[in-house]
């Protein structure tokens, strides 16, 4: 059984993420936050993108984030990463 962290970052800015090598990844956008796309994905509010590798694969991917509205204070994603130790 392999050993794990997980990891839990915001952004609040249009960006670039690597998964570094991750072997899951979710990107969730609470309710109330601007609209946001992950690699053209919409993500609904309340909502999140699950991206799981099959066992012994590992994310290499690099995503983009786009928030397609521009009310200040409102941008908000939460990205959980679950990375090999």
């Amino acid at each position: 059984m392999a050993r794990t962290r997980t990891e839990v970052l915001s952004y609040a800015k249009p960006q670039q993420i690597s998964a570094d090598g991750c072997f899951a990844i979710s990107f969730f956008r609470p309710t109330g936050s601007n609209p946001v796309m992950v690699n053209g994905f919409p993500i609904p509010a309340g909502q999140s993108l699950d991206i799981k590798q099959n066992v012994g694969d590992e994310d290499v991917s690099t995503y983009d984030i786009v928030f397609t509205n521009t009310t200040p204070n409102l941008n908000d994603l939460t990205v959980i990463k679950i990375m090999p130790e």
